[in-house]
């Protein structure tokens, strides 16, 4: 709740610990991609209904458009009446969560609204963190944190400790920024040099940032927002979407991670993926998708502009992906 311009209400976070549910069998998470206010009450309660017991939510960042206190306003609005609203969320921040200027700085509000646990690096205490599950431990990183060569090799460290120190148990990871983006000319190499290699020990690494659809694992770039940006549709992506809004459902044994891709508004099961882990410690990876059809639609407010060279690519490139195919 809100009284004047002060925020009275947060999220349930595992940072708060209070009486969260640690399920022992199954474990059955939600993950969300950029959000920017998009998602209705509505859409939130259709989610739950069709995939019954959540234990938690996970969010990659942008849930808000903007950092401002309406903005969270109208995020509360959308959340609260919703089944997701005694959901605890597992969240990281994005750029849109972050004020904007020559020193990107991280609002107060945030860091009230979202209680994490306070195990993450110095510089990153309360947006990065790690929370152990029986089955898996759960990686938050704030890559909009990162600003200068100190602070991304204090991250890398990190990591690489706390995926080291799962002990066994599959390792599931979130952040804003994708390794390796599916936006033309929005890669980050400085990020993608330090960390991809070792992001690349984790068994799925979700990120948002370039709303489009994308997995080459362990990285999924996924988007839950309406806003769609062009896809550089990578031929070394095994499977891509574009222009839809999309959420991932994870369920997890001790030795099985299932991920599943839905489409939000028909709840169309649109990618799948089953992670097996073995006693000798091996993973063992099916594609259920592999001859799916894919969907790859031009953003809407690029349909004018045919004639454009960055738009006559991403019309090529579908053309080539669709002609190449595997027939379902």
């Amino acid at each position: 709740m809100w009284v004047g311009d002060t925020i009275q209400y947060r999220f349930r976070c595992f940072g708060d610990d209070a009486g969260i549910e640690m399920p022992q069998d199954t474990l059955r998470l939600c993950v969300l991609g950029d959000v920017h206010n998009n998602i209705e009450c509505a859409q939130y309660d259709s989610m739950a209904l069709r995939h019954g017991r959540l234990h938690a939510y996970a969010q990659v960042g942008d849930f808000v458009e903007r950092c401002y206190f309406y903005w969270w306003q109208a995020l509360y609005a959308e959340v609260a009446p919703s089944a997701f609203a005694e959901l605890p969320v597992l969240a990281v921040p994005g750029n849109h969560e972050y004020t904007k200027g020559i020193i990107k700085t991280l609002p107060d509000e945030w860091c009230n609204i979202f209680r994490n646990p306070l195990n993450g690096p110095v510089d990153f205490v309360g947006t990065t963190y790690y929370v152990d599950f029986p089955q898996m431990r759960f990686i938050g990183l704030d890559t909009d944190g990162i600003y200068d060569l100190r602070t991304l090799l204090r991250m890398q460290t990190w990591v690489k400790g706390a995926i080291k120190g799962a002990n066994g148990r599959f390792v599931v990871v979130i952040m804003h920024h994708p390794i390796i983006s599916t936006g033309a000319g929005r890669q980050s190499w400085i990020r993608r040099l330090a960390l991809h290699h070792v992001l690349s020990k984790a068994d799925l690494v979700f990120a948002g940032h370039d709303h489009n659809y994308a997995r080459r694992l362990p990285f999924i770039d996924t988007n839950s927002a309406k806003k769609f940006y062009l896809s550089s549709l990578n031929r070394f992506d095994t499977r891509v979407a574009s222009g839809y809004q999309m959420y991932e459902i994870l369920t997890v044994t001790d030795d099985k991670l299932l991920m599943q891709t839905f489409l939000m508004d028909s709840g169309e099961l649109y990618d799948e993926v089953v992670i097996s882990r073995h006693d000798d410690g091996t993973r063992e990876i099916s594609d259920h998708a592999a001859t799916w059809q894919e969907k790859i639609e031009l953003p809407e407010k690029y349909l004018n502009r045919q004639k454009e060279i960055k738009v006559r690519r991403f019309l090529n490139k579908r053309r080539h992906r669709e002609a190449n195919r595997i027939a379902p």
